[in-house]
């Protein structure tokens, strides 16, 4: 089983980043159109919906607003991604190791994907999601149109 690990700055606070993360109306402008459906409390399910469908759903396992959420990942969107066993993805949220007013650090980390090539088109996903995540909060622009 793989650790995928990404690490991102953001010129945003926490509150912003955290935002971003978790409000479905934000959601679709950076993460491939899907709207994210978070209950924000341990134990309860979560879902990104695309076209009415779920293509990522799971489990909140601890949330720490505006510093760090862990949630179980089931992909759907594709049947090679829907074959592979739930993981877990894990984001914290935290300042810079030198100090820059106005700027967070997002860490993510996806644990228990098997390696091979679909792990690493997921990974692929991440640095896209991330990044477009940035640019968004940074420019109030999506980095890339949302598929219709």
């Amino acid at each position: 089983m793989s650790t995928q690990k990404i690490q991102i700055a953001i010129r945003a606070t926490p509150d912003r980043v955290w935002d971003g993360l978790v409000d479905g109306k934000v959601t679709p402008a950076y993460y491939y159109g899907f709207e994210a459906d978070f209950d924000l409390a341990p134990g309860r399910p979560y879902r990104y919906v695309a076209d009415g469908r779920d293509v990522i759903s799971g489990t909140v396992l601890a949330v720490e607003p505006e510093r760090s959420l862990v949630t179980s990942f089931r992909g759907a969107w594709t049947p090679e991604v829907a074959a592979l066993p739930e993981s877990t993805v894990r984001v914290t949220l935290g300042a810079p190791p030198m100090p820059t007013p106005g700027v967070t650090v997002l860490t993510l980390l996806h644990e228990g994907l098997p390696e091979g090539d679909v792990a690493a088109g997921i990974e692929s996903g991440w640095v896209l999601i991330l990044s477009g995540l940035k640019t968004l909060l940074e420019t109030d622009a999506p980095m890339v149109d949302a598929p219709h």
